[in-house]
């Protein structure tokens, strides 16, 4: 298992959806805080923001891939997305968050 600084775990339900692209379940996240997002065709949800530098290039092909493949958008367009917003991860697919950045609790 790897180890994040800051990271949100899947839920029985999450891993059904992204447990193939992190079987441990440990997400990399930002920050151990969700924040509201509006997502298309979705309203208003918290999510986590995913930390893209902490996941390895398999992991970022294969979540543009999904992405790509479900949007019908081109991986370039997606990343570039990513790069500027971010990658939420709905907060209904994890069961927590933790972090090993213990600043954070100063």
């Amino acid at each position: 298992m790897r180890q994040y600084k800051t990271w949100a775990s899947l839920n029985d339900e999450g891993k059904k959806v992204w447990g193939d692209i992190f079987p441990d379940g440990e997400v990399p996240v930002r920050s151990i805080i969700t924040q509201p997002a509006r997502l298309e065709g979705v309203g208003e949800e918290r999510v986590f923001i995913l930390e893209w530098r902490d996941l390895n290039s398999c992991e970022q092909d294969a979540i543009l891939e999904r992405l790509s493949k479900k949007s019908g958008a081109p991986k370039e367009v997606i990343l570039q997305d990513i790069l500027k917003i971010g990658l939420p991860l709905r907060e209904k697919y994890t069961n927590g968050s933790g972090t090993s950045r213990l600043g954070l609790f100063i």
